[in-house]
């Protein structure tokens, strides 16, 4: 297998699917039997959701590929009656087939909530790395998982991550922040894995239903979706209570690892209904097992 042009085969499935998600019209293309499409973990036919309200899809996204797995997804911004709207979509492949369709949107506001930085990204994050500087496709899993095995044990002495690795959520800086900050926000200066074992997320319960969507070793990229449990009786290690009722937010997460190491961290989410499930099963169990 031609590993660039079946890389370029999924992509364009994935534009397909998005010019059919813009024109309305999803007659041209091909499911596989038993296709299955969720939005938002809801169960739909397509055709609604965010093809109902959706006005433009901005020119500039995001697209992510695993060919081992025939998986694709997209980042990228929609305008939408009044609001811009931040969503990804993962399509599965098989041969000519859509085989699963899953759609995440984030109708967020406020600080957290960037689409411009979502819509470009930063710099280097899709380009090819030398040989030496690549990892395994497990290694990188492995990495992601220390990420957020991490965070549910408020210990960042686990993640490997560079010092001055940058995390972006929604589009925000929320690590590796060089800004000039207040001191409700000084935290953002701090690396990842001070962030994690001084309690900054340590109202994180859990990070269940994790499912590995890209590994891309080229490129040292690993997207993995999560869901995040917040109960809302767990504060930061100052008292902070973020979240005052208790939620689970489905978050996309994608790391830049170079060497071993995430540079790069970009995340976008959305919350809803606290234990809800992601409509694609539990994901990898073995970090909960491990932890029990």
């Amino acid at each position: 297998m031609n590993g660039d042009k079946e890389r370029q085969r999924l992509i364009d499935h994935m534009r397909a699917w998005l010019d059919a998600l813009a024109a309305r019209d999803f007659r041209g293309l091909k499911f596989a039997p038993g296709f299955r499409n969720t939005e938002n973990t809801v169960e739909l036919p397509v055709g609604v959701g965010l093809c109902r309200t959706l006005q433009r899809i901005w020119d500039d996204g995001h697209y992510f590929v695993d060919v081992a797995t025939g998986q694709v997804e997209y980042w990228g911004v929609a305008d939408e009656p009044g609001r811009e709207t931040v969503f990804a979509v993962r399509l599965k492949v098989a041969g000519n087939l859509i085989a699963e369709a899953e759609t995440m949107t984030s109708r967020g506001k406020g600080e957290y909530f960037v689409p411009s930085m979502i819509a470009t990204g930063t710099p280097g994050f899709h380009d090819v790395l030398p040989p030496e500087q690549r990892i395994s496709r497990e290694a990188l899993i492995e990495v992601a998982h220390l990420y957020f095995d991490g965070i549910e044990r408020s210990d960042g002495s686990i993640v490997p991550s560079r010092p001055d690795a940058l995390r972006l959520v929604n589009g925000k800086e929320d690590a590796g922040d060089t800004a000039d900050l207040d001191e409700d926000r000084k935290y953002r200066a701090l690396s990842v894995q001070e962030q994690i074992s001084k309690g900054y997320y340590s109202y994180i319960e859990a990070l269940r239903g994790r499912r590995a969507i890209v590994a891309d070793v080229e490129r040292g990229i690993v997207l993995f979706h999560v869901m995040f449990d917040h109960p809302a009786d767990h504060s930061t290690e100052d008292g902070t209570l973020p979240w005052p009722d208790p939620n689970t937010v489905m978050a996309f997460e994608a790391f830049k690892v170079v060497g071993g190491e995430i540079q790069t961290v970009w995340a976008i989410g959305a919350g809803y209904p606290y234990g809800i499930r992601s409509g694609w099963g539990d994901g990898e169990l073995r970090r909960i097992a491990a932890l029990s």
